[in-house]
């Protein structure tokens, strides 16, 4: 179901708590949708809602605009965008002002990207009556920040958890890492739902992937380095089933040199980069396996979303909750050493082994009505103690 687009702005109800949510583009990454489905949910619940995107133009904007309704205003503080570092800085006077007008109750951060200034801009607003929340969508150091790197990371969230009044993290596992690292901000972590998987995904509709049909394998994500789909492409190269079909969804800036590598290695026949497709339900329904080679990740929603399908996964061990997820789930499995001959045998073997039929029980724990709940759960919490948390309690 389509919605009709939000206007530009929606005069605000006076009385009503005003939420504002912060991105930083509407583009195709999970991360965006989520904000999206959290903006409107807050909207149904009878919150204000403001959504403020820094730079205009992400690649999914036009569609996440639909899924906003009405409800929510949406503000573009620049019509372009840059290097995501300058336009962070160069627009902080500008989001300052946006921030001032917008008057919130509340201000999420809904990225690791938005965290630092989204705190900044609070204080120089002189807002700091508006309760902030910080929610991280990836580790906030991982292997690859090192030395002064690592250490900067790890101060300056340590700084913008000071001033926060909630830390929402997508698992239980992430939670207890930054409890551990950030022990002063402890009391303020908590896990919360993410909205995944929708009512549409989790319903069995009768199509699924054929026994006779050739094998195919599936791998989604934006194409760049972080997703590490040149080890995906090497390793299908190396997969005994030459009757396999390997299909990679999105876009990116690595996407010529994916195309060449699957040239080079001779698999312009098996293997398809397609581009970004908005509703991947269907693939997943029809593939035999899906694979995340990522680097790093924080909860990656295609890992759930392909679990309703009842696709097996097999993944790196890219985020903090991906061993508890995937250790015991049928047909699912961490990817331990990742080069092209490991995951090959991988492969191979998954695809010997018969489709699982009991994942789809898993992905319902992150549906979008439970996670939207939790959401609204979590933001009520921050009155505790100050009367029932309703919409229009200012």
């Amino acid at each position: 179901m389509r919605f009709a687009p939000p206007p530009t702005t929606t005069p605000h109800l006076p009385g009503r708590r005003k939420v504002v949510l912060f991105a930083y583009m509407l583009s195709q990454g999970g991360t965006d949708r989520v904000t999206a489905l959290l903006a409107r949910g807050y909207a149904d619940a009878g919150f204000d809602v403001e959504l403020l995107v820094l730079c205009r133009g992400g690649t999914a904007q036009s569609l996440l605009s639909d899924m906003l309704g009405p409800a929510v205003s949406v503000r573009f503080i620049s019509q372009q965008s840059t290097w995501r570092t300058f336009d962070l800085l160069r627009l902080m006077p500008a989001l300052v002002r946006a921030l001032r007008a917008a008057e919130p109750d509340v201000l999420i951060s809904t990225a690791n990207n938005t965290a630092w200034i989204c705190t900044a801009a609070r204080k120089f607003a002189q807002i700091e009556k508006a309760k902030l929340v910080l929610k991280t969508t990836n580790p906030v150091v991982g292997s690859r920040h090192r030395g002064p790197v690592r250490k900067l990371r790890l101060w300056g969230y340590g700084k913008a958890f000071s001033c926060a009044s909630a830390i929402w993290t997508l698992s239980e596992a992430e939670t207890t890492m930054l409890k551990a690292a950030y022990p002063q901000a402890a009391r303020r972590v908590r896990t919360v739902i993410n909205p995944y998987v929708t009512d549409a995904m989790l319903a069995p509709d009768g199509s699924s992937a054929s026994a006779t049909a050739p094998p195919l394998i599936l791998g989604i994500g934006r194409l760049t380095r972080q997703k590490r789909f040149d080890l995906l492409i090497r390793a299908f190269a190396r997969v005994q089933r030459t009757d396999a079909r390997l299909i990679i969804l999105g876009d990116g800036s690595d996407r010529k040199r994916l195309e060449q590598l699957v040239r080079s290695l001779g698999l312009t026949a098996r293997v398809t980069l397609p581009g970004y497709v908005s509703d991947v339900a269907g693939w997943l329904k029809r593939a035999n396996l899906f694979i995340l080679p990522s680097r790093y990740e924080g909860l990656p929603a295609v890992a759930l979303e392909a679990m309703a399908a009842n696709c097996p996964v097999l993944s790196t061990d890219c985020f903090a909750s991906a061993r508890a997820l995937l250790r015991m789930a049928p047909g699912c499995g961490i990817i331990e050493k990742a080069d092209p001959l490991n995951l090959a045998q991988l492969i191979d073997s998954r695809l010997e082994g018969e489709r699982p039929t009991t994942l789809r029980a898993i992905a319902q724990g992150h549906s979008v009505t439970g996670g939207i709940a939790d959401h609204v759960k979590a933001l009520c919490a921050l009155w505790e103690g100050e009367g029932a948390c309703r919409p229009d309690a200012r």
